[in-house]
């Protein structure tokens, strides 16, 4: 098999993960847990309507973006939440989602991407509880305060990592209500 393969750059990823999509599907089947997932790619592809990213793939339950820049990143993390959000109070949608964000190299390999710093944004998204987008510090010093602000959380080990990545996680600007644990 032949890849093609492109030369490293500075991009953002964005990770997601449904939240107790597991016991989800456990509990009301296939059938219900694919509905969740379709539910979910909608919401994806509205918040990439602008053009200025691109849904990677889908990991089970969990999504991965490539964006060029950090601020389009964190444009359509708030976008993809604020929808989540609205399904879950509007709609019937039953889970929660969590994000996790680092920017850096990464490389091409296909359509795919590759390279520690898509490792740390997938790391970094298992350490968001429901509802929170939680960020390294290479991000936070790449965005503006438009969207929100990032409260620090400390410095964190992930696994496969070896020094602590300082984390921060989004208070947006326009949210209702908190959706951040304390």
């Amino acid at each position: 098999m032949t890849d093609r393969h492109a030369p490293e750059s500075t991009d953002t990823i964005l990770f997601t993960d449904l939240v107790g999509f597991t016991e989800y599907t456990d509990a009301c089947g296939d059938s219900a847990a694919v509905a969740v997932l379709d539910q979910q790619s909608t919401i994806a592809r509205d918040a990439l309507a602008d053009g200025r990213g691109r849904l990677v793939k889908e990991i089970g339950d969990g999504l991965m973006f490539w964006f060029q820049h950090p601020d389009d990143a964190l444009r359509a993390a708030i976008s993809v939440l604020g929808a989540v959000d609205t399904a879950r109070e509007h709609h019937g949608f039953p889970l929660g989602i969590r994000m996790g964000m680092h920017c850096g190299e990464v490389t091409a390999r296909g359509d795919d991407f590759v390279g520690q710093t898509v490792n740390i944004a997938s790391r970094v998204s298992d350490l968001a509880g429901p509802g929170e987008l939680v960020a390294s510090e290479a991000v936070v010093g790449s965005v503006g305060s438009v969207y929100g602000r990032f409260e620090p959380v400390g410095p964190a080990r992930v696994r496969g990592v070896a020094a602590p990545i300082w984390l921060h996680r989004l208070v947006p600007v326009h949210s209702r209500r908190s959706r951040l644990r304390p």
